[in-house]
């Protein structure tokens, strides 16, 4: 088992407005031409998500070839297939290994889906509805709200555990390399305190700007609660991480915030750890690992980074 320990001196939104002159067009008929068949997602890590049926066939399953693919570890590589009948959609299952059900029933052959029918896979809960085109982007902008935090726009607590609960299961899957850092905001209270709390959260806002322009696309960072972050990395070897973390670290530290007659500067400390997956590994014990090298961290002096792997 190798310790790394570093510190200071080392190494518009689109807004669509439509205006319809109700005495030129049937409502009914508009409604209907404009609807459209989807499914939202109602429960699991992808849930408040819109899949629209606007193909002929469509595979959902966990393989990347799959059509729509969910990170849901009881859902197996290609679960269900969803065909167009007519005008009409029906769902099959492709031989999944945990069988599909449509509203409580095992689904055995085709289902013919009617409006507001529930189809379980794995434990993700898809809902078949017809919407119109704006309800389809209301209820996407519902999904964001719901998985980001108000403050930074990052993702939230919420949606953090339920990626947590997906990297790990892949990880223990495919014996794969995932890396969690944690990170906390050294001396924040005095931010706070001395400057204001509207001055805490503009910080708050900077540094997660900030922290985004730092990790990939495919990573995922969150606010984990106050003045804490969280960011899970995938397929990266250990000291690729500690090279990660430390820019983030330096990338704080040289940051300066303008704001309220006053220029701030904070520092960061970070937990990083690494593992191999196994069967052993599970969501809590690599949110405790990261932890303790927080811990460690911060009582080393802060603004630095502690980092283990096995």
């Amino acid at each position: 088992m190798v310790v790394d320990e570093l510190h200071d001196g080392e190494e518009g939104e689109r807004s669509v407005t439509a205006e319809i002159d109700s005495s030129a067009l049937d409502a009914d008929i508009l409604r209907t031409r404009s609807k459209r068949a989807m499914f939202v997602v109602l429960s699991g890590q992808s849930v408040g998500t819109i899949v629209p049926l606007d193909i002929s066939e469509i595979t959902i399953g966990r393989d990347p070839g799959c059509d729509v693919r969910l990170g849901d570890d009881g859902i197996s590589r290609r679960h269900v297939r969803i065909v167009a009948d007519g005008p009409a959609w029906a769902v099959e299952d492709v031989g999944s290994t945990n069988g599909t059900t449509v509203n409580g029933e095992r689904l055995e052959g085709r289902h013919a889906l009617a409006e507001g029918d529930r189809v379980l896979i794995g434990h993700t809960v898809l809902k078949f509805v017809k919407q119109a085109e704006v309800d389809a982007e209301y209820q996407a902008k519902v999904y964001e709200m719901s998985v980001r935090d108000a403050l930074t726009r990052l993702y939230n607590r919420r949606f953090f555990d339920d990626r947590l609960r997906s990297e790990v299961a892949y990880a223990r899957r495919h014996r794969s390399l995932l890396a969690l850092l944690m990170m906390d905001l050294d001396h924040f209270k005095e931010v706070n305190d001395g400057h204001g709390h509207l001055a805490g959260d503009r910080v708050l806002m900077e540094i997660s700007t900030l922290l985004r322009a730092q990790v990939r696309s495919e990573d995922v960072l969150a606010r984990f609660g106050g003045e804490e972050f969280a960011v899970l990395v995938r397929g990266i070897q250990p000291p690729g991480v500690v090279v990660l973390a430390e820019r983030i670290r330096r990338a704080v530290e040289g940051l300066r915030i303008e704001g309220f007659g006053q220029t701030l500067g904070v520092t960061i400390s970070i937990g990083a750890a690494t593992v191999q997956g196994d069967a052993a590994l599970s969501e809590q014990g690599l949110v405790d690992a990261a932890d303790r090298l927080l811990y460690r961290a911060k009582s080393s002096g802060r603004n630095r980074t502690c980092a283990d792997s096995w």
